[in-house]
């Protein structure tokens, strides 16, 4: 009887590591899935509210008061400086809940969005809030000039365009969430620079 038991404890002991490691991976591949939806969801806010067409009255880059529609799923921001950099910044923030520790705010186009460090967000919205107005004179001489549809950083910073609207229609604003998912399974770890790392960009176009 004895040896029967021992021989079971050390069977178990065997198949433990095997069992704990399938059961951490089964988790990890249930919490991926929800920190991309999240990440997803939180790079879409964050555009929602960086292209909304603001009442001028709520002074769009100006100082902060009131909420934004970026978490209340309402139709115009409402609260002055909804559209500044900071403002989408928090509205992200509050969408990642949990998975906003650790964040990196950079204004910065998708390519150039900064790789967090693992367990940590980094955030990016381009073009940026201040500096000079797009060199066009509408949509259809960028269009003409450029021998395209413009992309997103070539019509200038967003708050010339929003003080003096010249690109309505084709005045685009992306915003990225990149997250490096710190997996439950020790020896995956995440030395790689892109070990499991989740980003989502969303583009949208500017309602002013």
């Amino acid at each position: 009887m004895r040896s029967k038991r021992g021989q079971a404890l050390v069977e178990f002991a065997l198949i433990f590591p095997i069992l704990f490691f399938l059961l951490a991976l089964s988790i990890d591949i249930f919490r991926v899935d929800w920190v991309s939806s999240t990440v997803a969801e939180a790079a879409r806010q964050g555009a929602r509210q960086a292209v909304a067409n603001e009442d001028p009255s709520d002074n769009a880059f100006g100082g902060t008061a009131g909420p934004c529609s970026g978490t209340t799923q309402t139709p115009s921001a409402t609260g002055s400086g909804c559209l500044k950099t900071s403002r989408i910044y928090e509205t992200v923030l509050t969408v990642l809940g949990g998975f906003a520790h650790s964040t990196m705010l950079t204004e910065a186009p998708p390519t150039a969005c900064p790789n967090p460090a693992v367990g940590a967000t980094s955030i990016c919205v381009y073009p940026g809030e201040q500096g000079a107005a797009g060199s066009y004179a509408s949509c259809d001489a960028a269009r003409l000039s450029l021998g395209r549809d413009p992309v997103v950083g070539e019509l200038g910073a967003r708050a010339p365009e929003y003080a003096s609207p010249q690109y309505k229609g084709c005045y685009e604003v992306v915003v990225t969430v990149i997250y490096r998912y710190d997996t439950l399974v020790p020896f995956l770890g995440g030395a790689a620079p892109n070990f499991l790392r989740i980003s989502s960009s969303t583009t949208m176009l500017a309602e002013y």
